[in-house]
């Protein structure tokens, strides 16, 4: 009795109300958030790529003397 675990309570949940178009919408703005999601991420590594590539350009005219 003092080692028995203690089990779960489980229930059966059925939604009183369903809406098929709702779930589409639902769906639907589930797909957006994830493609925005996706481009958002695309765009990240060119404004890194260019801000190195500017750093790097100003360093070599910096050191060969043309901005002196």
């Amino acid at each position: 009795m003092l080692l028995k675990r203690p089990q779960y309570r489980r229930f059966e949940y059925a939604p009183r109300y369903y809406k098929p178009e709702t779930d589409q919408k639902e769906r639907f703005k589930k797909e957006l958030r994830q493609e925005r999601g996706r481009q958002r991420t695309k765009r990240r590594p060119v404004f890194i790529w260019a801000i190195i590539l500017v750093l790097v350009l100003y360093a070599y005219l910096y050191l060969t003397g043309s901005l002196r």
